[in-house]
């Protein structure tokens, strides 16, 4: 039986189609994917990709990609470096692991504009609770107390004036009584 690279390759040549067709088609070089048609696997970080290379060249090539997958996975297996999945991380997850993984779980679509109307109930219930609490303050008369002792201080532009500056004010003499006192 060919190996899954020869049926690749096989299937690409009778459709008439260059490593360059099938690179763009799956975003990837050409050298990758002679890589693939070669059995060269070591070329690839994981496994994961290398399956998922193989089955979108088998729907470009509208192949059957089933049997295809079971034996690239045979064929894996005689790979030391691919013949199984990579360890994430082998100790125990944190607390920051653990908050993303469950953040990227959280259907947004639903807990956002729930979190949102929460935040919005939120706001409106304290500025309720302050304007009561001012109301209440007011009501009771108790807000008097509390105010500053008030002192009058002028403005620094005002013009203050002092009584002891004025000059003294010119004296007229009085004209009324000058005219009669001829007799």
């Amino acid at each position: 039986m060919p190996s899954v690279g020869d049926q690749l390759r096989a299937a690409r040549e009778e459709q008439g189609k260059s490593l360059e067709d099938i690179g763009g088609e799956l975003k990837i070089r050409a050298d990758h994917v002679l890589a693939l048609e070669d059995g060269d696997f070591d070329k690839f970080d994981a496994p994961v990709f290398v399956r998922g290379f193989v089955r979108s060249y088998c729907r470009i090539l509208h192949l059957d990609s089933a049997p295809v997958v079971v034996q690239l996975n045979q064929e894996l297996g005689g790979t030391g470096a691919l013949a199984s999945d990579p360890a994430l991380s082998p100790g125990r997850k944190g607390f920051v692991d653990q908050l993303t993984l469950f953040l990227t779980r959280v259907n947004w679509s639903i807990w956002l504009p729930l979190l949102v109307l929460i935040l919005i109930a939120s706001i409106v219930w304290a500025v309720v609770e302050a304007q009561e609490a001012k109301r209440d303050q007011l009501e009771s008369g108790n807000w008097i107390e509390n105010l500053p002792e008030t002192v009058y201080q002028p403005s620094r532009m005002m013009l203050e004036l002092k009584i002891n500056d004025l000059p003294d004010a010119p004296v007229k003499p009085d004209t009324t009584n000058t005219n009669s006192a001829t007799p």
